[in-house]
């Protein structure tokens, strides 16, 4: 994980690999097949469960509304608490996430889309609900406005000193700061009308 996350795909072979994680380059290529498959699971080992957390909470929440309209802000939080606490216990998985989703390996394009597009889409049907006024393309680009905003922090988080990073307390108030931020980018009104489809990285 931390040597993609540096190096990239094509920065790193499959021997390095094995003699980082002091292991026999024979039983990695038995196990895994090939560089390209390691690295797809790499990536998903993290990906999936944080994804699934994620509708977890959200599914949740909504069970507790009763049928009464969520908060764009239990939305957001639901949306980003799994992976911001994540990024804070293994900070080398998010490097390898801003990878695959700004300049994925050609391989990695096609699993993303059907990866992110389906992890995302209760979360936009959510917000759609909150915000009945807001064009779905709309929210689809906030989506991925709410992403920029999780991994330019989350990527920040290195530079602050350890005790305060650390500790509980800043831990939500950051969290906390983030929703409001990402909720209140949710609630503004578009600039101009949307009378056409947006060109979205992963559409609805």
């Amino acid at each position: 994980e931390r040597l993609f996350a540096e190096h990239g795909y094509d920065g790193v072979g499959m021997r390095a690999l094995a003699d980082e994680a002091g292991v026999n380059l024979g039983a990695t290529t038995y196990h895994y097949g090939s560089k390209e498959k390691l690295y797809i699971e790499t990536f998903m080992r993290r990906f999936r469960p944080i994804n699934a957390a994620r509708v977890e909470l959200l599914r949740q929440v909504e069970e507790e509304a009763a049928g009464q309209t969520v908060s764009v802000e239990k939305i957001v939080d639901c949306m980003l608490r799994p992976p911001f606490l994540d990024a804070l216990a293994h900070p080398h998985f998010l490097a390898l996430l801003a990878r695959n989703l700004f300049m994925p390996p050609p391989f990695m394009r096609e699993l993303l889309l059907k990866e992110v597009a389906p992890a995302n889409e209760p979360f936009v049907a959510a917000l759609a609900r909150s915000l009945p006024n807001l064009p779905p393309e709309v929210l689809w680009l906030r989506n991925m406005f709410a992403a920029g905003a999780l991994l330019t922090f989350a990527g920040h988080l290195g530079k602050i000193p350890r005790p305060i990073s650390g500790e509980p307390q800043f831990i939500e108030f950051a969290l906390k700061e983030l929703v409001r931020f990402i909720s209140a980018g949710f609630r503004s009104q578009p600039g101009s009308p949307v009378s056409m489809k947006l060109p979205l990285l992963f559409p609805p």
